[in-house]
This record gives C-alpha cells, structure tokens and sequence, in this order.
C-alpha cells in the first residue's frame, strides 16, 4: 500500500517499451587508446632541450664575467652538439610512438613538435655560425 502523497516505487511497475522478464544489451565498448610511454618520454626529452639551453646560457654568461673567451665558443659547441642529439632523440621516440596502434597519438605529437623545433633551431645556429664566418673572412 503506497505512501499517501507518494506515487508508486520507481522501478515496481512495468518497464516501458521492453517486454517483462527480458534484459537490455549493454552500450558496445568503444575502446580507449592505451597509454603511451614511448609519446611520454619523447616529450620529456623534447622539453630536455630548452632547458639545456638555458642552462648554456647561464654557463656562458659566467664565463663571459671571468673572461675566459676560449671556453665560451667550446661551452657553445658542447651546447649545440648536446642540444642536436636531444632534439633527434625526441623526434625519433615521438615517430616511434605515433606508428604504435592504439596508442594516445598526443603526447608523440608534442614530442615530436619539441624536437622538430629544437633540430631547426640548431641548424639555424650552425647556419648563423657559417654565415658570421664567411662575411668576417673577407
């Protein structure tokens, strides 16, 4: 006997447009992309590479105080060859990770993008470096 002022217990009548006794199939799985750790560390390598070129620079700037112009250019050469090899090291882990099936696709992307950047930005360096030498040459 119900409750005055209440209607009847959800769920005690009839289900609505299914017939009694049978059961609902349940939503199909859409399957979720797996965790990609390869992605994950070309990000972490990608953003390695600014970093080291802060780090540079602060290294740099102390030796431009002490004066010791020989161990600026080799503090440069050090940055630039450090900073090659992180950059293709993103980019080549952020192509690994973004040819794995199933897989998140984002953090290959970013990986990828830090490294391509990074490897533009060296041979812009060395470009620069080119350049400077030949117009002072003559």
């Amino acid at each position: 006997m119900p409750h005055p002022g209440y209607g009847p217990n959800p769920g005690s009548g009839p289900n609505p447009g299914y017939a009694p006794g049978t059961a609902t199939a349940p939503p199909p799985l859409i399957p979720r992309p797996t965790r990609n750790t390869l992605g994950l560390a070309s990000l972490i390598v990608g953003a390695i590479g600014p970093v080291l070129g802060l780090l540079f620079l602060l290294i740099q700037a102390a030796l431009i105080g002490s004066g010791e112009t020989q161990a600026i250019g080799a503090a440069g050469a050090v940055n630039g060859v450090l900073s090659g090899l992180v950059a293709a090291a993103a980019l080549v882990l952020g192509l690994i990770a973004l040819s794995r099936r199933g897989a998140s696709k984002t953090l290959a992307a970013a990986g990828i993008a830090l490294g391509a950047a990074g490897l533009v930005g060296v041979f812009g360096a060395v470009l620069y470096g080119l350049v400077v030498n030949l117009l002072y040459a003559y």
